[in-house]
C-alpha cells in the first residue's frame, strides 16, 4: 500500500504560511503553519516539530505529525530553490 499526502497553501500571514493537508482520500482536514524565511537564521539541524506548527492534525494522523512533515519537506525544497512558498502539491511513495 502506498503513502500519499496532499497539501495546499491556504494563506500567508507576513512570512508565515498556513497549509491544509491530508491523505489523498481526505479533503485537507489537517492544517499547519510554517515560517520558512526565519529558517535561514537557524544554523545546523532543527527539529521538524519546532518548525512545523500543528494547527489541526488530519484525521489519519493518529499520533505525531509525519504527514505534515512530509508536506513540509516538499515545500521547503521548493522554497530553497525559488524563495517562494509552494501553492500545492503532494508526496507519493
Amino acid at each position: 500500500m502506498g503513502y500519499c499526502v496532499t497539501f495546499k497553501l491556504n494563506h500567508l500571514q507576513g512570512s508565515k504560511a498556513i497549509y491544509y493537508y491530508g491523505d489523498c482520500s481526505e479533503n485537507y482536514e489537517g492544517a499547519f503553519e510554517i515560517d520558512l524565511p526565519n529558517l535561514r537564521g537557524i544554523s545546523g539541524d532543527f527539529l521538524l516539530s519546532e518548525v512545523v506548527k500543528m494547527i489541526k492534525p488530519c484525521l489519519s494522523e493518529h499520533s505525531g505529525q509525519q504527514k505534515a512533515n512530509r508536506a513540509f519537506i516538499k515545500i521547503y525544497k521548493h522554497f530553497k530553490d525559488t524563495d517562494e512558498y509552494l501553492t500545492e502539491g503532494g508526496f507519493y511513495s
